[in-house]
């Protein structure tokens, strides 16, 4: 089946968001050229797990020890619920949409934390920015450790030339005959530079809060996920996460660009 998508534009960039899958950006066009992979099949599909896009991890990124949330001593499953609910348009403008997602029944039993998480794409000139602004509506304090998935387009063959200027990304880490999975502490001012075939220079920026990447890619595929989180895998449950305050409210950023 087809999901409905909003599309937003600004000049020669444009996007493509899917509000029941996850507030998905599916599609993302530069000057011509497409940033982002997509397998249509996976997102048309209720029952796959997307690939491709641009998955926001909520209400954690990452992995969690034997799939127990510790702060609630429930089960989660790898990267939280987020990714999997829809997410109602609230605002749209040509160049904007804001998604919105509160606690429901199906939260609740696995996140058993009031909350309203607000999603905004918007349009950049070389780009877009996606902003999540987490609000705790409940009477204790709101665990969170969120991140994104960003699928970047490379033709497979071509991923072990991807270089980049975070430490220890090195080409020997990259291949194309083998799952690579690793993990790396990003620069500290929250901006990492890549060079990837056919798209070009790459600029990934996010809240300077954040504090790890992780670098995932299969075997054929044409892709390369370049993945800002808050921490890496199992974060959340230890006192490394961020605990909203009763009544208060952060935001985490990302922004993609592609150099001109």
């Amino acid at each position: 089946m087809a999901f409905e998508s909003i599309k937003i534009q600004h000049g020669d960039v444009s996007a493509e968001i899917v509000p029941e899958r996850g507030a998905m950006v599916a599609a993302l066009k530069v000057r011509g050229k497409d940033v982002l992979y997509m397998d249509r099949a996976t997102l048309d599909d209720p029952t796959s797990n997307v690939r491709g896009g641009i998955p926001v991890l909520f209400p954690y990124a990452g992995k969690l020890v034997d799939e127990v949330f510790l702060p609630a001593g429930t089960k989660m499953k790898q990267h939280g619920f987020g990714r999997n609910k829809a997410w109602p348009a609230t605002e749209k403008a040509a160049n904007r949409v804001r998604l919105t997602l509160k606690q429901d029944a199906d939260t609740a039993a696995q996140y058993p934390f009031k909350f309203t998480a607000e999603y905004t794409v918007s349009i950049l000139p070389n780009g877009l920015q996606v902003e999540i602004l987490i609000v705790n509506d409940g009477d204790k304090p709101l665990a969170v450790s969120p991140g994104w998935h960003p699928y970047f387009s490379v033709p497979a063959a071509k991923k072990p030339l991807v270089t980049g200027d975070v430490p220890g990304f090195t080409p020997d880490k990259l291949s194309n005959t083998e799952v690579f999975d690793f993990g790396l502490v990003p620069p500290r001012t929250g901006r990492a530079r890549f060079q990837v075939p056919d798209l070009g220079n790459l600029l990934i920026s996010f809240t300077p809060v954040m504090k790890h990447m992780q670098f995932w890619s299969q075997p054929g595929k044409d892709f390369i996920c370049l993945e800002p989180f808050f921490g890496p895998n199992n974060t959340v449950n230890t006192d490394k996460r961020m605990d909203i305050p009763v009544g208060q409210a952060r935001n985490f950023w990302m922004k993609i660009e592609l150099e001109s």
